[in-house]
């Protein structure tokens, strides 16, 4: 395996205007015409400079290498090295050489310096980075390209006019490729509620359909610990607090409070709504200060990052009683449970997802890249070439995933398995940190879900459990691209708002404020910080995407 390049290529670069140039000016024997680049720059008229085959594989006439960063995932650490990159090489004359971003300074800094790679992957990029980046003519403009040398992708964004608009830049032209999953069970449900069946069987205690009976099932959990095979430090109940996955926002749904965006909105009738300062929310709140109360939620929910969590969550022997969680940690015994009725007389729902990208920007060029089509061809190459497109999204055939005797694909196994995922890390591919373009169609034809039949399964859960208990697609925010100042006034507004909330929240849940004494003020300064124009600057944003 060709080692991990540490220092990103510079001084090679192709412009915005000349990208567009060669894909206008290409002719039918572009593919047979000798590389002709001189000084970084294609002399050639020709796409990639004669060096990139316009159909088939492998993708270039000679092998090529491109840089790419990607943000760390504790699931996938081996991101750069896994076994993919070889099959990718193999098939088309394309060496991906990735670098792992651990640290987020180190991302701000590359977009800081503009000393980027070929290629950006998941790194988080926020709006700012892109419009500055774009600004400065960093990164190649994709809809072109696409027009030319992608027709599915192409196809896809015209059809899908949500994740095209969702995936604009503020100068409303596309410059980066999403990764798109929309089964079902992925979009309509957010985070699924689990809880350990197996010590509520020994406790001979129903799965919880209320939220009564979920602090009487917590507060026997804890009464029971270090008997059985409950541990003697037990977590009964366990939140990364205020975050979207995995945080609280189920039980606000439990009460009728429906939060679809991190930043506490939901959308009615077109009208985005604040709930942050809904005085309904208070009585959720209530219910989670009595958690608290019991002894029910450590203190450690408020200081904890998401790796901590998900190991805590995952821990094997179980610790956790009760989490929420994208994947159910512990199939074996964790039984997924749904929202809970709170007796208010509002109906209970858990959170859906929009059908929009998961994220939308994992595959950025920019204008380092001496090889724009080539690099453009693999990202056509994993949305049209079921093979490629799953080694690269799941990982390697025959261990990740395979085909059955008619040619559907399925799972082997997945994040329900934190075991096998760990010993296999060599082999997974790079799921939503690179672009996969896994639609209805997708699902429909190529894929076989298993999981439907796989008791505690994500799928199964969703066909068993949640399937008519989750908010309408419709309620969910969604965001679309606005104008640099709105979106440095919004993430302005966001950071103070964002702060104060969450500080306020956690007084609430903790006893350390009273709520029903402190509100009015509490909601005063959220009015105080700007949240009326951050709300109208979310309708903004809102109004950009659901044209």
């Amino acid at each position: 395996m060709i080692g991990k390049r540490k220092r990103f290529i510079g001084g090679v670069a192709l412009s915005l205007v000349l990208v567009t140039g060669i894909g206008a000016g290409c002719s039918n024997n572009a593919g047979e015409a000798p590389s002709a680049v001189e000084n970084g720059e294609n002399t050639s008229g020709l796409p990639d400079g004669g060096m990139t085959n316009l159909e088939g594989y492998p993708i270039t006439k000679e092998p090529i290498t491109i840089t790419a960063a990607v943000t760390y995932g504790s699931l996938r650490p081996e991101m750069d090295t896994t076994a993919i990159w070889d099959y990718v090489e193999e098939k088309t004359n394309i060496r991906v050489e990735v670098e792992i971003v651990k640290d987020k300074d180190k991302a701000d800094l590359m977009f800081a310096s503009g000393d980027f790679p070929d290629l950006i992957m998941n790194v988080g990029i926020n709006p700012n980075q892109m419009a500055n980046a774009v600004e400065g003519g960093s990164f190649v403009e994709m809809k072109p390209l696409l027009e030319q040398y992608a027709p599915t992708w192409n196809k896809f964004m015209e059809d899908n006019p949500l994740v095209y608009n969702g995936s604009l830049a503020t100068d409303g032209k596309l410059y980066s490729l999403p990764y798109i999953d929309f089964a079902p069970f992925d979009r309509n449900l957010r985070d699924q509620w689990i809880i350990m069946g197996n010590w509520l069987d020994e406790l001979n205690l129903p799965v919880p359909q209320t939220t009564e009976e979920f602090k009487e099932a917590l507060i026997a959990i804890k009464a029971n610990a270090g008997k059985g095979s409950i541990p003697a430090d037990v977590i009964p109940y366990y939140i990364y607090f205020d975050n979207y996955v995995g945080g609280q926002f189920d039980i606000y749904g439990s009460f009728g409070v429906y939060v679809t965006d991190p930043d506490y909105v939901v959308v009615e009738d077109g009208v985005v709504k604040d709930q942050s300062t809904n005085p309904a929310i208070k009585e959720p709140l209530k219910y989670l200060r009595e958690l608290y109360a019991e002894g029910l939620m450590p203190p450690e929910i408020f200081t904890d990052d998401f790796t901590t969590y998900a190991s805590k969550i995952s821990s094997d022997p179980p610790i956790v009683a009760a989490y929420h969680s994208y994947a159910n940690r512990q199939p074996e015994i964790g039984v997924a449970m749904g929202p809970l009725d709170s007796g208010n007389g509002e109906e209970p729902l858990l959170r859906s997802q929009a059908y929009m990208p998961g994220p939308a920007n994992t595959a950025i060029i920019t204008s380092n890249n001496k090889y724009p089509v080539a690099t453009v061809r693999l990202l056509e190459a994993i949305a049209s070439d079921t093979e490629l497109g799953l080694t690269v999204s799941r990982g390697t055939k025959g261990i990740v995933w395979d085909t059955d005797e008619e040619g559907k694909a399925y799972q082997i196994f997945w994040e329900e398995s934190p075991e096998q995922m760990a010993a296999n890390a060599g082999e997974l591919g790079l799921h939503n940190s690179f672009v996969a373009l896994k639609d209805q169609r997708f699902y429909e034809e190529t894929w076989k879900e298993l999981s439907y039949d796989v008791e505690n399964s994500r799928g199964w859960a969703y066909e068993n459990v949640y399937k008519d208990v989750v908010l309408p697609n419709e309620m969910v925010y969604v965001q679309g691209a606005i104008g640099q100042d709105d979106n440095n006034l919004l993430n302005q507004y966001k950071t103070d708002l964002t702060n104060y909330r969450k500080a306020m929240f956690a007084d609430f849940i903790t006893g350390k404020q009273d709520i029903d004494a402190t509100w009015d003020t509490y909601v005063a300064q959220m009015k105080q910080l700007g949240l009326d124009a951050f709300i109208e600057l979310k309708q903004k944003a809102y109004n950009a995407i659901a044209k």
